[in-house]
């Protein structure tokens, strides 16, 4: 073979194994004892065995500081490449913490960009797996280190490819709108912690005192909602990366991933008619409904403890991914406000970049009033929905089980044709209305009997039109057929039977967007 491929093979053997290593055994135990995985066991969780390929692997950056002191950085803190999840290719990027708190340097920020190019040259999802302290202050280093590309990259192949960002530690300042830019963000309970300014940052700025529970994973699952599923560990979390990326396509114009069920795709459900009461009074879990009429009872909910009188989720019909939106009258009345609006858009925005069909389940009186939401802007999160239904060119079906009122059941939930609802099938103990309260407008603003008025629509007083009196006019564009609860199942399948080739063009125009509210 000659010294000269000796010597070469040797370099490179050497260098291989440096980089595999880290930030060495000291931090690699450190970062154990923190709970957390190293980068390379992330991958090595995320990815089907020993189908890595690494990419820039022969990085390293060696220098000094600003106080003068020596530093080496294996791989600049970064782990880029390729794999396999479930036999489909990934692109992967995971920040390596054991090596300069997997700061962002300029080779670090360029490997991620050069990998993101190529993920969406090849049409491969981007999945992040993130711990990393920020920007690599102290260092003689470009400050920004081209995080700024992370911004332009990530937003312009939005909804071109598929992008998912696992936070398993620490996120902060700039670096912190990279998880909001994907298209879903996973964290890991207890180590991941995202914030725009953390406590001691916040502290120094404003002189304000916040909690270590702050900027967690269920802070931002419960409170803010940017965070769509939370995982016990760094391991559960990763395993739910995988259950997510069998629901999705690679990129736009790809079909999501087929799975043939153990179900049979006409399975009666008789069982609906004893979990769905037909006294409108009476509550129950909408999570019961669902896992029956889905595959093999299989679902993953995004955002499962935000917003909870709305439910979505991704299932499956026959073997084909499906976005279900669903009221949940188990949850404060399945009343939409301004949270459970802003969950539905961000979920239909996924649902239509990536050709995803949207099947809704209503059971919903009309959006909640009052002056709280009202201040905060309610018209405008009820107008982004509006945006974005009625702009989806992807199938649309909905089934009226009980209620359908107003502007959430009959508008926003696809019950209204002119909307683009596909096909809206309904239950024969459906009621439809423009409203939901029997309260008397005239007494109201001659008596000033507001507050009664207010307590009347929240405790939702029903006197409406049965589905037969909608269904007998063909003219009141609401309900293409009446079905028996039994055969939903079925007939959600026919339905994405029929809808599968659609087709449709909203008007050109020079720019991908419109001006919808925000």
């Amino acid at each position: 073979m000659g010294e000269g491929y000796d010597q070469a093979l040797q370099r490179l053997r050497e260098i291989q194994k440096k980089n595999l290593t880290g930030g060495g055994a000291e931090h690699i135990e450190r970062q154990h004892q923190r709970g957390k995985l190293t980068a390379r066991e992330r991958i090595e969780t995320l990815l089907d065995p020993d189908t890595f390929r690494e990419l820039g692997s022969m990085v390293n950056t060696t220098g000094s500081r600003i106080d003068g002191r020596k530093f080496d950085a294996p791989g600049d803190g970064a782990v880029v490449g390729t794999g396999l999840v479930a036999g489909r290719r990934i692109a992967v990027y995971a920040s390596d913490f054991t090596v300069l708190g997997g700061s962002i340097g300029t080779q670090h920020g360029l490997k991620f960009v050069k990998l993101m190019e190529l993920a969406a040259r090849w049409g491969l999802p981007m999945v992040w797996l993130l711990d990393s302290s920020g920007g690599r202050l102290g260092y003689r280093d470009v400050p920004m280190a081209g995080i700024d590309w992370w911004f332009a990259l990530q937003s312009r192949y939005s909804g071109l490819i598929t992008q998912i960002n696992v936070l398993m530690g620490p996120c902060i300042a700039g670096q912190a709108y990279c998880p909001a830019l994907c298209d879903f963000l996973l964290m890991s309970r207890g180590t991941a912690h995202l914030w725009l300014g953390g406590p001691r940052m916040t502290a120094a700025a404003t002189s304000e005192k916040i909690g270590e529970d702050v900027g967690g994973a269920d802070y931002h699952m419960i409170y803010s909602g940017t965070c769509d599923l939370v995982g016990a560990s760094d391991r559960e979390t990763l395993l739910l990366t995988r259950r997510l990326l069998g629901y999705l396509p690679a990129n736009w114009r790809e079909r999501p991933p087929w799975s043939a069920p153990a179900d049979l795709r006409d399975r009666p459900v008789a069982a609906l008619m004893d979990v769905v009461p037909t006294d409108t009074q009476r509550v129950y879990d909408m999570h019961e409904v669902i896992g029956l009429l889905v595959d093999d009872g299989e679902y993953l909910e995004i955002k499962d403890e935000y917003a909870k009188n709305l439910i979505t989720c991704f299932c499956r019909f026959d073997g084909h991914v499906v976005g279900l939106v669903a009221n949940n009258p188990g949850e404060p009345g399945s009343i939409l406000e301004i949270n459970s609006c802003d969950k539905y858009y961000r979920f239909l925005q996924v649902l239509d970049a990536y050709n995803l069909p949207l099947v809704n389940l209503v059971d919903t009186p009309p959006v909640v009033p009052g002056e709280e939401q009202e201040a905060v802007g309610l018209l405008r999160h009820v107008g982004k929905v509006l945006e974005a239904y009625t702009t989806a060119t992807i199938p649309k079906i909905s089934v009226i089980l009980r209620e359908a009122y107003g502007d959430a059941g009959g508008i926003l939930l696809g019950v209204s044709k002119g909307l683009g609802v596909d096909l809206c099938l309904a239950w024969p103990i459906a009621r439809l209305a423009v409203e939901a309260s029997t309260a008397d407008y005239r007494e109201i603003q001659d008596l000033g009997l507001e507050v009664e008025a207010y307590e009347g629509y929240l405790n939702r007083s029903r006197e409406k039109v049965d589905v037969f009196e909608a269904a007998r006019s063909w003219t009141a564009q609401v309900v293409d057929e009446i079905i028996e609860p039994r055969d939903t199942r079925k007939k959600i399948i026919e339905g994405l039977e029929l809808t599968r080739n659609k087709r449709e063009e909203l008007p050109r125009r020079a720019k991908r967007h419109g001006t919808g509210p925000t």
